[in-house]
Parts: structure tokens; C-alpha cells; sequence
């Protein structure tokens, strides 16, 4: 029995090509690391009262449907980038809740966020 004589052709053609494929497959770039989606901070509300004295904040929560809870860390930012941390404390009437104030010095209309 006689192969015809493109046959072995044929298979080196194909032999090659697939060694090609093999070889090459994994020489595509590197994928770069997805970049962690940026950290949002919810509002809580914006500050209503200061009491420098009892060293405490009355929160706004306006429509917020969040409501933190007591002992919850907060913090205080203002537009020149200053903050303040806060604790929420037990007393709380929508839409106002009461923190205390741990540190820095918070101001009526500063963003309050978790």
C-alpha cells in the first residue's frame, strides 16, 4: 500500500502549527492587577450642634435611613480636610442623634460618615 506523497507534508504542517501554538500560548501579557474600588465612606449626616463644654455633637440625619448604633465610630470632615472622631452615645430622636466627642474639633455643618 502506497501513502500519497503530500501526506507527509501534510503532517509536518500540521505538527508544526500545533507546536507553534504551544509554544506561543502563554507569551501574552501579563493582565495587571484590577485596582480595588475606591473606599466610600456613607454619609451619616452633617453635625447640628457642638457642645465644646460637655464635649458632645447633636447629628443631623436629615432623610438618612441609616441610624448608628450606640458606640458606633464615627467621624467628622469639613471642606479644609479637618476631622473629628466621634462615639455615638445612647441618646438618639430621629433626626438627631448625640456622639461624643473623642478627638480633633468638629464644627456645625461638618459631613458626618462611618
Amino acid at each position: 500500500m502506497r501513502f500519497p506523497s503530500h501526506l507527509p507534508r501534510f503532517r509536518l504542517t500540521i505538527l508544526g502549527s500545533g507546536s507553534c501554538f504551544f509554544l506561543f500560548c502563554g507569551c501574552a501579557a501579563p493582565a495587571r492587577p484590577a485596582k480595588p474600588p475606591p473606599i466610600v465612606h456613607p454619609i451619616v449626616g452633617e453635625i447640628a450642634i457642638v457642645d465644646e463644654e460637655e464635649r458632645f455633637v447633636l447629628i443631623d440625619l436629615g432623610s438618612n435611613l441609616y441610624v448608628p448604633e450606640p458606640g458606633a465610630l464615627l467621624r467628622s470632615t469639613n471642606r479644609a480636610g479637618g476631622t473629628a472622631h466621634l462615639k455615638a452615645s445612647l441618646e438618639q430622636k430621629r433626626p438627631f442623634v448625640a456622639a461624643d466627642i473623642i478627638d480633633g474639633k468638629p464644627a456645625v455643618g461638618d459631613e458626618v460618615v462611618r
